[in-house]
């Protein structure tokens, strides 16, 4: 069996995959849907589809989905969960969409890794009981960037369930994982909505619709309201034993997950909002807007754990915290190179961290990192280099450190260093190639 590496630490990880129906569905902004991006197959033929063309809303909220990384009870329990998600086939359409690249090409690698890799976790084990000193697990959220998935961070988020955290891995469906199908929330037999990466000739938007990013601004919204939806859903199975589905439909025994006596075993009270690239966007898009509405209240979010995060989508100037009475987030970005290197984006970040972090080290940056660092891209078996997996590990020990509020012992246990760019050449268009100075995993430390 093909396998990513297994998480370290002091914590046997269990997955499952779970969603909640939305209803009323909900349709967020105007955008309409243009060619092949959304598909509507019959339930009774694999792979039927007909396309839904422009009258068709391309925003549709009908159920969110999440895979939550945990601490498990792995006795009698077999490894390995799907890391591609299925169909393939659909999935290398998906992919095929967000890199450009024709499916015949990609084809070889993702018909390898989408019927061989696995998850190294234990697919449905119960969760474990926390130990005595514990007493609860505390709660992550996680957001995927562009042409992610709920799996595709699996490295980063077993390690933070092997450490004794529950990781809700959310799947998007906005049109910016490589593919989801929405199936839960329909009747017996009804077809699944499937719906591809949406590129931005994939949707049209009314014509005095002036937005710079309209597209992304719509996905931000639809974001914000998967994120309080889950958490809500999620609060409502640890607290009072609402019991979830799971994404195939088959049962799920989720009695370990429910309150027995005393207090629930994991921590709503407050959790961590975490999420690289678009997904940084998303959180800190949350953090300074309102609830969606009325209905629900702020969200309880004591930390921030920001990867690479994408700022272009978001008002300028800012974002800044909105005014309320929950307590302020502690936040911790770490950056890759190429992110640090774009001098007016890390200048923007510097900014927007100073509003909520104005004591200063709460930006790092891995040198020899790249913006798909932080997935499991890089750690994919037969492509993996020592490289990627030293930033990977490295990626999670300062993450661990920050979440057990032991940031700052760790920083003197680990290689750091002081920025210092130097030329290496010129690109195509003439403009010099920087590099920061330094070994790959190295951590530079920005003050304010």
């Amino acid at each position: 069996m093909l396998t990513l590496k297994p998480p370290r630490g002091a914590f046997a990880v269990g997955a499952v995959t779970l969603v909640s129906p939305v209803h009323p569905h909900a349709t967020v902004g105007a955008a309409t849907t243009v060619g092949a991006a959304t598909t509507v197959g019959a339930a009774t033929t694999v792979g039927a589809a007909t396309t839904v063309g422009t009258t068709g809303p391309a925003l549709v909220l009908e159920e969110v989905a999440f895979t939550a990384y945990y601490p498990a009870d792995a006795r009698q329990q077999r490894r390995g969960m799907d890391w591609l998600l299925r169909p393939v086939s659909t999935t290398l359409r998906g992919f095929s969409r967000f890199t450009g690249v024709p499916t015949w090409l990609l084809w070889p690698v993702v018909y390898l890794f989408g019927t061989v890799l696995k998850v190294p976790v234990y697919p449905n084990a119960p969760l474990l009981h926390p130990p005595d000193d514990l007493k609860q697990w505390p709660l992550v959220i996680f957001s995927h960037g562009l042409g992610g998935s709920r799996t595709t961070y699996s490295q980063l988020c077993s390690s933070l369930a092997a450490s004794g955290k529950i990781v809700l891995a959310i799947e998007h469906r906005d049109g910016t994982a490589p593919s989801c199908a929405t199936c839960s929330c329909r009747p017996s037999g009804a077809a699944a909505r499937t719906v591809l990466y949406y590129r931005t000739d994939d949707v049209a938007f009314p014509a005095e619709d002036t937005r710079v990013l309209p597209l992304r601004a719509d996905q931000l919204e639809f974001r914000r309201t998967e994120v309080y939806r889950i958490y809500s859903a999620f609060c409502a199975l640890a607290r009072d034993g609402v019991a979830l589905q799971a994404i195939d439909g088959a049962p799920v025994d989720l009695r370990s997950w429910m309150p027995a006596a005393g207090a629930p075993l994991v921590n709503c009270d407050h959790f961590t909002l975490a999420g690289h690239s678009f997904g940084g966007c998303t959180v800190l898009s949350i953090l300074s807007s309102p609830p969606p509405s009325t209905a629900y209240a702020p969200l309880p979010i004591r930390k921030v754990l920001l990867y690479d995060p994408w700022l272009e989508p978001l008002p300028s100037p800012g974002p800044t915290p909105i005014q309320s009475d929950r307590p302020s987030e502690q936040m911790l970005v770490i950056n890759s190179e190429v992110f640090t290197l774009w001098k007016d984006h890390f200048a923007r970040l510097g900014s927007v961290v100073d509003a909520w972090e104005p004591q200063g080290r709460s930006i790092l940056t891995l040198v020899g990192s790249r913006h798909a660092s932080f997935s499991d891209f890089y750690v994919l078996p037969l492509f993996r280099t020592k490289e990627a997996q030293v930033l990977l590990d490295t990626t999670a020990t300062l993450s661990f450190a920050f979440l057990d509020g032991t940031l700052d012992a760790t920083l003197e246990c680990v290689p750091t260093r002081e920025m210092e760019v130097k030329v290496v050449g010129k690109r195509k268009d003439g403009r010099p190639k920087r590099r920061i100075v330094g070994k790959v995993g190295d951590v530079v430390v920005h003050n304010s």
